[in-house]
């Protein structure tokens, strides 16, 4: 009866998001062809092949020909080992000649040397992206300031591979998805969306530690500047930024010692990184809840004390579910007289968070606030009627009062409440349990279970009001749920609607009428 409740707990949704254009993935910098001077027509040799590679770059040639003249291209590219002074068009030139052989269709990742037109060592094999890699690297390297004309040609590979990896992620072909995310990164390494992609493969297995550097990754590699620039960058940044310091929480969960000590302050570093940036995000809740385990969890209790007088001094700027959360945590701790404080706070937040307001009412009970219990156990009975620990909490909260009455008549109706309300909790025949309130944007979803504790078969209607935070109706949905003697039965309703902050139902027909207005002289 009395089990505590998380308000919201806190978890990674494994989601995939697919790269866009290759260009959006490049440096915000404008292309300075000033500083990347490189002199294609010196050799005729280089000159003839780069002017093949531009025709077939615009589409002029397809298929076994377009095959053919990157053969040539290769050929007269290899021909010798040494180009002296044009050695950097060369490299170049190659480069780009075998980024679009492996665009060709049909080709194989690994061919034989001969077979892309090398001059040298036909019969050996030759990874193709590698060996642009390695021709790119040669420009990069000799004229740093090229690289920018290089990321355009190395990108065009890695985006075709880099979107087949979330459909495969999504399909759980993890070891399909690994296999095309390396072969992605022979080419390009410096794409977030590359370690955001390693993070959550990493995620799939369990490899925690893996997964957290992953993750940290790809949000260094999201800049800020990018960020403002590519709503997709910022989603990766903000989701990296969390599932960084989710995943480190993991990892160090399966440590011991001082090992977890350690782990849970680099999670902690990481939870505060997060809020810091995004105080009010998508996932500032369950960051706070894991700021709060974490610090937990290292001993930390001076810098946990510090959050939670930080979170009541300017309550206003935490969410509902945050100040609720943070109150379990308190709770948790033994720390009875915050947890109140922190609940209170998100109670005048949302007055009609169901769990929050369960938790509140246990809070007030372990704190002996009998008088503060009752009020908020009755509204738990009107908003959800058809739950026998609610009932059960509003006779824990007249027992208390009795326990503290001196006049014989008023503690002779106490008890009396409490005896009622006890048999209430007993005699439900049906039995509503929630499983999920979750929501994306404006859309909510809302599930659980009806048992019916009866004899016989029931076919019941559950019928759900969704209320903004001054209880006014958003939007009400119904759902048929017929359950066969002593069994459950699941439901599942959708709201829409961006002021819904809670629910309540009317109460099933043949179930406990509400406590609603009850006094101590009842």
């Amino acid at each position: 009866m009395n089990a505590w409740r998380t308000a919201i707990g806190f978890a990674v949704a494994l989601s995939t998001l697919a790269a866009g254009t290759a260009a959006a993935q490049g440096k915000d910098k404008k292309q300075d062809d000033d500083k990347c001077k490189i002199d294609f027509g010196a050799n005729d040799q280089v000159r003839t092949a780069y002017n093949s590679v531009t025709v077939l770059q615009i589409g002029a040639a397809k298929g076994a020909d377009a095959k053919k003249k990157l053969q040539t291209a290769v050929r007269a590219l290899t021909s010798r080992s040494d180009f002296g002074r044009d050695q950097l068009a060369r490299n170049f030139t190659l480069g780009e000649a075998l980024v679009m052989w492996a665009e060709q269709d049909g080709v194989p990742p690994v061919a034989l040397r001969g077979d892309l037109g090398y001059e040298t060592n036909k019969t050996d094999s030759i990874d193709v992206l590698a060996a642009a890699d390695s021709a790119f690297r040669a420009v990069e390297t000799a004229m740093p300031e090229c690289a920018e004309k290089t990321l355009i040609f190395r990108q065009q590979p890695w985006a075709r591979l880099i979107n087949q990896v979330g459909p495969l992620i999504n399909r759980d072909q993890i070891d399909s998805a690994t296999q095309v995310l390396d072969r992605s990164m022979v080419i390009y390494r410096g794409s977030p969306f590359s370690f955001y992609f390693k993070g959550q493969i990493a995620q799939r297995q369990n490899n925690w530690e893996a997964a957290s550097e992953a993750y940290k990754q790809a949000a260094a590699l999201s800049t800020p500047e990018q960020a403002a620039k590519d709503s997709n960058v910022a989603n990766i940044r903000e989701y990296s930024m969390f599932s960084a310091a989710y995943a480190q929480l993991k990892a160090a969960q399966g440590d011991s010692g001082q090992l977890q000590k350690d782990g849970m302050k680099k999670a902690a570093e990481l939870y505060r990184a997060y809020l810091k940036e995004y105080p009010s995000g998508p996932n500032a809740q369950p960051a706070q809840a894991g700021l709060t385990a974490a610090l937990q969890a290292s001993g930390d209790t001076q810098s946990l004390t510090s959050l939670w007088n930080e979170m009541l001094a300017n309550p206003s700027k935490y969410s509902d579910a945050q100040l609720y959360d943070a109150g379990t945590q308190a709770f948790g701790q033994g720390n009875i007289a915050i947890a109140v404080k922190l609940m209170e706070a998100g109670r005048q937040a949302n007055p009609y968070l169901r769990a929050g307001l369960f938790n509140l009412a246990n809070a007030y009970w372990k704190n002996n606030q009998f008088d503060k219990m009752l009020p908020v156990a009755e509204q738990l009975t009107e908003m959800d009627p058809n739950n026998p620990d609610n009932y059960q909490l509003v006779a824990i909260a007249f027992q208390g009062e009795q326990k503290a009455a001196t006049d014989p008549k008023l503690k002779r109706a106490l008890n009396d409440s409490v005896a009622k309300y006890v048999r209430l909790s007993e005699r439900l025949p049906v039995r509503v349990t929630f499983s999920e309130f979750t929501h994306d944007g404006t859309k909510y979803k809302l599930a659980g279970t009806v048992e019916n504790t009866s004899g016989a078969a029931r076919k019941d209607t559950l019928t759900v009001e969704f209320l903004d935070r001054t209880g006014k109706v958003v939007a009400t949905q119904s759902a048929a749920v017929p359950v066969a003697p002593k069994e459950t039965a699941p439901f599942t309703m959708e709201a829409d609607g961006a002021d819904i902050a809670g629910y309540r139902y009317a109460p099933i027909k043949g179930g406990a009428e509400p406590a609603r207005g009850k006094t101590k002289s009842d």
